[in-house]
């Protein structure tokens, strides 16, 4: 890219560039007749082109989010660099901090079609783009305190990553793909704070951790808003900073086993002496400057009391140095700084995209036997399209713009797409499929309707498929592990087990069998503790949804049988999904009663006994002929099996378990006592 007024700003390299920020939404500050392109080469957009400040409501195309999103100050900004010859550099993609406030609570696969929209759409607004940040801010303890935010992270690590652990980084990894298949020439970055001092640590296994993951990333950046906190923890000094730099190079480079490019991304320091901030400056800025890995600095803002912190600015209100800039112009002028070197041109990076390949996936987690259809475009291209193969790793899986691929094997799948333009021309891109085994129902049997559904019986399998549980491990009132083993929270109450700690966005699947079409009387018995709760109940071949609005119902651990709304059914197996579209919540079970027709009511469950109780050698099933029978452990372990009303559990040692009674009617579940 050329500078077309080089000699004016204060960077006279011919490689690195030296960045600033808009001010107040604004490029030139009106400061003492300063003039952004006067003084810098490189322009981020401090809030206009972030994420949350353009998307204002979910879409179904990347064409439609061009027509309704907030695109005005962040095109304003793009046109304005590519008239004049700075830099423009993309901030930034994707960030739990600023995210758009109509994504919150979106999960899933519709959370990574939004986000495949939002990139399509600048990659078709601004086709050029040289340098990204596309993930922004994810260490642990980060982007986490606003309003949603944590459980956006949550939802991105399983509709990105297909992980319930946000800091394994699956999910950063599959932007980062998501990004390249957009922007094919663009530098690709990780960004974060707190990188030189705190989490030093934490950003370098970040950020090799991605490496590792093979995401396709270029470069990492370091926000330095820290480098107060290196001062003042060095003696008020900044000796040994280039070697810490270094060092963190070194260990990224040495653990991700190839070498990245370094941004210095939002540099400020935040001190009201200038002769302190001069000398921070002094300490910090050559080592970055003068290290080949680093690419270019972005300042983060220079007029004081216009910057993001009080003291951060260069220039005073009237446009005056303070002491740091006055050093800086001297600096930027001297042989030292414009003879240095750099492994990668900073003004060069990226440029014009050139032809690329886009993949739309109906799905990016599915089910072992189901079927993802895939349709193919040729981007950034005036040639048309003469062929298109696809492939599963090397295997030819199909051919055409559109086609329906059912993989024959789980794992994870890439996706190859080769596409032969009219020129003859080959542009290749990959998407990643994660395939899983189905799920199956609770113990093996569907369960019943009509009939009782004990909600922690529901279906077994991976998460994303039988259940969406956001935090990691099944606990609940200071119980691990209570009668299953994945990540659903259970509890104990009387007469059985609940699901616990139910939050927002949470789901179980359950695989029914409708004995009868027809319409049914639904009541739950539920707890709730805060103002108020909600969830939903769907039935995918039914395509029935029951939406149910809870009210406080008493202090938690108190349950009440909620009647909801009567649902008409299709005979035959589904699934049920019980979901939770607002708060906490608990959920004990959910009944279903054909209308007209008795069910099994609370008489039946009564009739239904499990003795003697406490036991020591045997129990007896009676009130009911059993379909079958399981004992389960705390732990979530079948203990026994049997078909008979008697069961001999003499093996069994002393403790709580829980029994399983399948009936014509439906399931009903029992606590038992050993004691020998």
């Amino acid at each position: 890219m050329s500078i077309s007024i080089a000699n004016a700003q204060l960077n006279k390299n011919s490689c690195k560039f030296l960045g600033n920020i808009t001010t107040r939404g604004q490029i030139q500050p009106n400061a003492g007749g300063l003039k952004y392109e006067a003084l810098w080469d490189q322009l981020t957009c401090e809030n206009e082109s972030k994420w949350g400040e353009i998307v204002n409501c979910t879409v179904n195309s990347a064409q439609e989010g061009i027509s309704k999103w907030k695109w005005g100050p962040s095109d304003a900004h793009y046109k304005w660099c590519k008239e004049n010859g700075v830099l423009f550099k993309f901030h930034c993609l994707v960030w739990t901090s600023q995210f758009p406030k109509c994504l919150k609570g979106v999960t899933g696969n519709e959370l990574k079609r939004q986000i495949g929209f939002w990139m399509d759409a600048v990659a078709i607004k601004y086709p050029d783009l040289a340098i990204i940040d596309v993930v922004n801010e994810a260490i642990k303890g980060h982007a986490e305190n606003e309003d949603g935010a944590m459980a956006l992270k949550n939802a991105l690590s399983q509709s990105l990553g297909n992980s319930t652990n946000p800091y394994d980084y699956k999910w950063i990894a599959e932007a980062f793909r998501m990004a390249r298949d957009r922007f094919p020439n663009a530098v690709l970055i990780y960004n974060d704070y707190n990188t030189l001092t705190h989490q030093k640590s934490d950003f370098i296994n970040l950020v090799s951790s991605l490496v590792k993951q093979g995401a396709p990333i270029d470069a990492y950046g370091h926000q330095t808003h820290d480098l107060d906190d290196y001062y003042s923890g060095h003696g008020n000094s900044m000796n040994g900073f280039a070697n810490n730099l270094k060092d963190i190079h070194d260990q990224i480079t040495r653990n991700g086993g190839r070498e990245l490019q370094c941004y210095i991304t939002e540099y400020d320091i935040n001190q009201s002496n200038d002769n302190t901030q001069k000398t921070i400056m002094e300490g910090s800025f050559p080592a970055m400057w003068e290290a080949e890995y680093v690419s270019g600095i972005t300042i983060w803002g220079f007029v004081n009391g216009a910057t993001w912190r009080a003291n951060t600015g260069l220039v005073n209100g009237q446009g005056q140095d303070r002491a740091s800039m006055s050093w800086l112009r001297d600096y930027m002028a001297s042989d030292r700084a414009k003879s240095v070197t750099a492994n990668f041109c900073g003004k060069d990076a990226g440029g014009p995209a050139g032809p690329a390949v886009g993949i739309t996936a109906s799905k990016s987690t599915i089910a072992l036997g189901k079927s993802i259809d895939f349709s193919i475009e040729l981007k950034n291209s005036e040639s048309g399209i003469k062929s298109v193969t696809i492939y599963d790793g090397n295997d030819k899986i199909g051919e055409g713009e559109t086609f329906t691929w059912t993989p024959e094997k789980t794992g994870s799948h890439t996706v190859n797409v080769v596409i032969i333009t009219n020129g003859n021309e080959e542009v290749k891109g990959s998407t990643t499929i994660t395939v899983l085994e189905p799920s199956k129902p609770y113990g093996g049997t569907a369960a019943l309707i009509p009939g009782k559904i004990e909600a922690e019986n529901y279906d077994e399998g991976a998460s994303g498929m039988a259940y969406y549980d956001q935090s990691e491990g099944n606990k609940c009132d200071d119980i691990a592990n209570y009668y299953r083993k994945d990540d659903v929270d259970l509890k104990e109450i009387d007469g059985g087990v609940a699901v616990g700690s139910f939050q927002g966005d949470e789901w179980m699947a359950y695989t029914v069998d409708v004995q009868k079409a027809g319409e049914y009387k639904v009541t739950m018995r539920l707890g709730e503790g805060n103002d108020s709760g909600s969830l939903s109940v769907e039935f995918d071949e039914s395509d029935a949804k029951i939406d149910v609005s809870v009210k406080k119902l008493g202090s938690w651990g108190v349950f009440e049988e909620v009647k909801l709304d009567n649902v008409t059914l299709k005979a035959g197996l589904q699934t049920m999904t019980i979901k939770n579209t607002g708060s906490w919540i608990d959920v004990d079970w959910i009944k279903f009663e054909k209308v007209g027709e008795v069910g099994l009511d609370e008489a039946v469950n009564a009739s239904i006994i499990v003795r003697p109780n406490p036991a020591s050698s045997f129990v007896e099933i009676s009130g009911v002929s059993p379909i079958s029978v399981e004992i389960i452990s705390t732990t979530g372990a079948v203990v026994k099996k049997s078909t008979e009303r008697v069961i001999s559990i003499a093996d069994l040692q002393d403790g709580n378990y829980m029994v399983r009674v399948v009936t014509e009617n439906g399931v009903i579940v029992k606590k038992l006592v050993v004691a020998k």
